[in-house]
């Protein structure tokens, strides 16, 4: 190959053919290889993508956060805010994911870890407080579900003095 047939990239400073470059509207090659110009366009692109999803989300928090202030039945549960923000994360293995990232990308030893361990705790401590370590009803045998449904009848009947409470202890007999 001649020299004339070769260009220098201003980014990688490689020395290629020409038509390495793309041709500008007006018939000069960029000063940017293909591949350089592609890895700029590529970062440009994402960029903006997250520059428009940073603003959809402020809007989102703050649409939500005007509605909350009306109160009222526009207010979702919070076990439905939740279940959608998981949802959007992958459900319950995406947001595993994204939280083990975050724990591995953190300094080992670092306070960030250690917050991030102590809400794992918290987590879990308020799931099972909440009947979470349960397992779900979909995953129950028949036996299990029809002890279940016995044992709340005998609680909604004691409660309703339907039956006498069998953990009050029996008055003393005299003998």
């Amino acid at each position: 190959m001649d020299s004339a047939a070769l260009k220098r990239c201003t980014k990688c400073q490689k020395e290629l053919p020409v038509h390495a470059f793309h041709v500008a509207e007006d018939g000069r090659r960029h000063a940017m290889c293909k591949t350089c110009r592609s890895e700029r366009e590529r970062k440009r692109r994402k960029k903006s993508k997250d520059e428009r999803l940073d603003r959809i989300e402020a809007d989102a928090v703050d649409a939500f956060c005007q509605v909350a202030r009306l109160g009222g039945s526009n207010v979702p549960h919070s076990a439905e805010l939740v279940e959608t923000i998981l949802e959007y994360m992958g459900g319950v293995a995406g947001f595993s994911n994204l939280f083990m990232k975050q724990y591995y990308d953190s300094p080992p030893g670092g306070a960030h870890r250690t917050r991030m361990l102590e809400t794992m705790v918290r987590l879990v401590t308020n799931n099972t407080a909440m009947g979470g370590a349960k397992k779900p009803l979909s995953h129950w045998s028949e036996e299990e579900l029809d002890d279940e449904l016995r044992q709340r009848l005998l609680e909604t009947a004691t409660v309703i003095n339907a039956l006498p409470d069998k953990r009050e202890k029996a008055p003393a007999q005299d003998t």
